[in-house]
């Protein structure tokens, strides 16, 4: 955490992990920008750079200190302010929202049990491709052993 003697012009590097999206974003902020302000660049970076899934510029978003964090950080909250330089950007439920069955599932859900929401799908898809290289190895390997045995 920075002190309130910080330059405010200083630029840091942040790591924004969207919501769905595999990997995170990396730019560059001032330590004097607020939260509102961040967003606002992450969300432009991650148009800029052509990720996906896309972002509808409608919806309001927030940001979090962590995937687990319930509580996002006040909007006119500084950067600087902020304890680490990872954060975690998501729709915010008072967004306009195309999956409120989703939410409401996970909602209820995490109510009774926070085991019970599912993982997201990139986790499954990076899991099938692991084990399909796998396969691929061991295929290469037997038929080296083939060939070198004939």
């Amino acid at each position: 955490m920075q002190g309130p003697g910080y330059n405010k012009d200083a630029k840091v590097v942040i790591n924004v992990s969207v919501e769905g999206s595999p990997g995170p974003v990396r730019t560059m902020v001032k330590l004097g920008c607020t939260v509102e302000q961040t967003i606002k660049l992450v969300v432009n970076k991650y148009a800029e750079e052509g990720r996906s899934p896309k972002l509808d510029h409608n919806f309001t978003f927030e940001l979090h200190q962590s995937y687990f964090s319930l509580q996002c950080l006040d909007k006119s909250e500084l950067i600087g302010d902020a304890v680490s330089r990872s954060f975690y950007l998501r729709k915010s439920d008072s967004g306009h929202s195309n999956n409120g069955e989703l939410n409401s599932f996970i909602n209820s859900a995490s109510a009774s049990s926070p085991a019970a929401i599912p993982p997201p799908i990139y986790f499954l898809t990076t899991f099938i491709t692991r084990k399909l290289n796998k396969i691929v190895r061991m295929t290469r390997r037997l038929w080296k052993v083939l060939v070198c045995s004939q």
